[in-house]
């Protein structure tokens, strides 16, 4: 981000092993953090899956930013009615999630989890706000679950109480409503601050803002505290993390971090200076340029940002701003306070032919008054194996197809599994093997795109297979069938994992497979990918 005039010079470098025809570069510059927010709600709005805490991390930014758009006078940007129709898809999906003993898990298949069921009470509380949601059984329920947690699990992880606390000041902020134990509540508001010189920047926030909601005067106190945990680097603050806490998982969780600090002091201390430096590194720290590395991660930026742009005034833009590449203007804008309002950005897709083979210069130059926003994002192919097989935390996948050959045993028509070599013919079944090994992890994720000439059978049963393996049905918490690919979800991954599932071929032709691909949904950077396959398939009958 930077400020008044400017002149910003940085180089981005391809690596030398790639495809120079294959290189891409962006570039978005945009008045205010308002910007971020619209790209990466529209990154949360079209995720392929919808599991709770995806489901919570679209439908919440969505309420929020509606919200914000009335107050800070952002409707312009704002389609309504398309918003209203995904905050009422996300309250009938969230009641169709609910598990029988009130919670909420990863999926509607597994477990109820704190932290899960947590998120989803904060944001129904908050529709109850919005005036979007009556008091329902669904929050009742959600309610008594995290209640009688509290009460069996004293010492849970000080993060997750007190996430746990929030989401309960939240509900009962929100409605007055008589399911929340007031009194249970104070009482671990009382711990939590008794224990505060020892809680993370995290339980600080989270702590801080159940307390907001109470209008608990000690929330100031710890203000103070988590302002002095602050890292302030290069006119930039963040609060680093090393562990997501509420997932119980290691990774960096700077964005989440930051993202609560930010709300937390935007609501406490609005004069804060720490605010805008904060909202510059959740900015610039967008791994994918407008959205951040996961939907959890999105989510909370989003949530914090809003915060911090109610109580900014950098919505006041006459700025004018020109763009270099290489020494060449490729482009110039002047944004006014309505461009500032609506979120406006410069936006650029440059190709191959605007780009040097190695490196290359941007340069951004601001005159004028307000703050500007910038990230650039390079892209680039490589067939290099060690580019895209290679793993972390001793992940890897590998991918086989069998062909079902009939066959009669004991009278009966039976299936066995031939390892496929050569063609195979319309009408042919085939049994596809996914086979996973790695250090154990939480919430991955296998993707195995199918070939366009084939078509997933969803009954199986009709299918007797001779010596059928005994991990066909086992291990995963939900899969799913999309028009071009499997997409196979485990909450938990203790080493190994073995799956199958069945495709019919229905178009002759010469075809093509990605590579299957698996990953944990909320660890950046972590993958292990299958070699691509092909697949030729010969007209009934030849």
């Amino acid at each position: 981000m930077m400020t008044g005039n400017a002149d910003n010079t940085g180089q981005i470098a391809f690596p030398g092993n790639t495809d120079p025809a294959a290189h891409t570069l962006q570039i978005q510059i945009s008045p205010s953090a308002a910007g971020s927010l619209f790209s990466a709600l529209d990154y949360l709005t079209t995720f392929p899956y919808g599991c709770t805490e995806q489901t919570m991390s679209s439908f919440l930014p969505n309420l929020i930013v509606a919200q914000a758009a009335k107050q800070l006078h952002l409707e312009a940007r704002i389609d309504q009615a398309t918003l209203n129709a995904k905050i009422d898809a996300g309250l009938t999906r969230l009641g169709d999630f609910q598990h029988a003993d009130g919670g909420w898990g990863w999926w509607k298949e597994d477990d109820s989890q704190v932290f899960m069921t947590a998120y989803v009470v904060s944001g129904l509380a908050q529709a109850n706000t919005a005036g979007r949601l009556k008091l329902s059984p669904n929050l009742s329920q959600g309610v008594k679950f995290l209640q009688t947690t509290l009460r069996k699990h004293p010492r849970m992880l000080p993060e997750l109480r007190a996430y746990v606390l929030y989401a309960l000041a939240e509900t009962y902020a929100s409605t007055q409503y008589v399911g929340v134990d007031l009194n249970l509540l104070k009482s671990s508001l009382d711990a939590s601050y008794d224990r505060r010189n020892d809680l993370s920047a995290q339980g600080l926030a989270f702590t801080g803002l159940a307390m907001l909601r109470l209008k608990d005067a000690r929330a100031a106190e710890l203000a103070k505290l988590l302002e002095q945990k602050a890292t302030v680097s290069f006119g930039q603050a963040s609060w680093p993390s090393t562990r997501n806490q509420l997932l119980d998982i290691d990774y960096d969780a700077g964005v989440e971090s930051t993202a609560f600090a930010l709300k937390f002091l935007a609501a406490a201390d609005p004069e804060s200076p720490l605010l805008p430096q904060a909202a510059q590194w959740l900015v610039v720290n967008r791994s994918d340029g407008y959205w951040w590395s996961s939907t959890e991660q999105t989510a909370f930026a989003i949530y914090g940002l809003t915060g911090y742009l109610a109580v900014s005034r950098e919505l006041a833009a006459d700025t004018d701003v020109e763009v270099f590449l290489n020494g060449v203007s490729v482009a110039q804008r002047h944004f006014s306070h309505d461009d500032a309002v609506q979120g406006a950005a410069i936006s650029l897709a440059l190709d191959a032919a605007h780009l040097r083979p190695r490196a290359n210069a941007v340069r951004i130059v601001i005159r004028g008054n307000g703050r500007v926003y910038w990230s650039t994002q390079a892209g680039y192919y490589s067939t290099a194996r060690g580019s895209y097989q290679k793993g972390s935390l001793s992940l890897s996948i590998a991918r086989d197809y069998s062909l079902l050959v009939p066959t009669t045993k004991d009278g009966k028509i039976v299936y066995r599994l031939q390892p496929l070599a050569g063609p195979v013919a319309q009408g042919d079944i085939l049994a596809v093997h996914l086979g996973v090994t790695g250090s154990p992890q939480k919430y991955l994720l296998i993707e195995d795109p199918i070939p366009s000439g084939a078509e997933f059978l969803q009954n199986t049963s009709s299918y007797n297979i001779d010596q059928r393996p005994n991990s066909w049905d086992w291990w995963y918490t939900r899969q799913e069938f999309h028009d071009d690919r499997a997409a196979i979800f485990s909450t938990t991954f203790d080493g190994r994992h073995e799956s199958f599932y069945l495709l019919k071929v229905v178009n002759p032709g010469s075809f093509d497979i990605s590579p299957a691909r698996v990953a944990p949904m909320y660890q950046p950077g972590v993958q292990a990918t299958t070699d691509p396959l092909h697949l030729d398939v010969k007209e009934a009958g030849q």
